[in-house]
């Protein structure tokens, strides 16, 4: 099949509507995604045929009518979106960006991901996970400080620094928090350091790291929260990391969790680096943003790729996978 024959279903909460082009949003928490999404359809349609749908219920309504499902649709108003649509496709037998939906569940469960990074060999913060308003004992398993974040997930939501917490009753405050909004919590042991993103694609069928994004804020223990990400509020500094040596090393750890992940299109390897240059997994993410302000299209300008450029790989990659093409 050729590219202009394929038809694509693009499924993003804020696709172009009917007219094509950019939606028009009132919260400025929307700013960015409408920009990020419209520029993901943009980059499509100049490559074969894309029909844009903001929810789940056109795949339903025209599978028979769709070759290759490009799915933004990470953060629906329902559990496990981020799986939803990889099972639909499954079902259907259609094609689609990412990973299988194991491997979706994987990325998305932190506690899961942080086995599979000890089972790799790759150095993970201790840590203990509650499910949803599950009493959090007096004397947790392992001394402070502690970092109180949602188990699933990977928008950094309620994430901020009384995330950090010094004591046990400081981290129950927070985990309360988290249980009114339906959340299940994971307890880290703090990392003192900062964070570095590493960008991994294929190119050529080849697994390519992206140079690791380096990434420092104005607040205390170098969080990043929900709203620094969405751009709403400053204070995030990203700059790629000029250490070479650290580089290698960080490569090297998401060379080796790729392969345990396999098949998949594209991901993003979020570390913690301490002063004495100590490496420790935190997450992956797979069908990460690839907006044009993202760590991905960052570090992928830096290696002289453009936004079009990445996501035309991607996409290439994941239907050469899959037969498509």
């Amino acid at each position: 099949m050729k590219y202009e024959d394929i038809r694509i279903a693009f499924i993003a909460r804020l696709a172009p509507g009917a007219n094509a082009s950019c939606p028009l949003v009132t919260d400025k928490m929307d700013y960015l995604y409408a920009e990020y999404h419209y520029d993901i359809y943009r980059i499509l349609s100049n490559l074969a045929t894309v029909r844009p749908s903001n929810n789940a219920q056109d795949l339903l309504q025209h599978h028979d009518e769709t070759d290759y499902v490009f799915s933004l649709l990470n953060r629906a108003p329902y559990r496990n979106s981020e799986i939803f649509i990889s099972s639909l496709c499954e079902y259907y037998n259609i094609p689609y960006l990412g990973a299988r939906p194991n491997t979706r569940a994987l990325a998305e469960d932190k506690q899961l991901a942080k086995l599979l990074a000890e089972y790799c060999g790759v150095k993970t913060a201790r840590w203990i996970s509650y499910n949803c308003h599950d009493r959090i004992p007096s004397e947790l398993s392992f001394p402070g400080p502690y970092f109180v974040k949602p188990r699933y997930g990977a928008a950094s939501a309620f994430i901020d620094e009384s995330s950090i917490c010094q004591t046990a009753n400081e981290v129950r405050a927070k985990a309360n928090e988290l249980y009114g909004h339906g959340m299940d919590v994971i307890i880290e042991e703090f990392i003192d350091g900062v964070f570095y993103s590493n960008p991994v694609l294929f190119i050529n069928s080849s697994l390519t790291c992206f140079p690791p994004v380096k990434e420092t804020t104005n607040l205390r223990g170098n969080v990043i929260t929900y709203l620094q990400k969405r751009r709403v509020q400053p204070g995030v500094i990203k700059e790629i990391s000029p250490d070479q040596e650290l580089n290698n090393r960080i490569c090297l750890l998401s060379q080796k969790l790729s392969s345990f992940i396999q098949p998949f299109d594209y991901a993003r390897f979020d570390y913690m680096v301490t002063a004495e240059g100590e490496i420790y997994f935190l997450e992956f993410n797979l069908c990460c943003n690839l907006g044009r302000y993202s760590t991905f299209v960052t570090s992928s300008n830096s290696a002289g790729y453009s936004q079009d450029d990445v996501v035309q790989i991607i996409l290439d990659h994941s239907l050469r996978r899959q037969g498509v093409i």
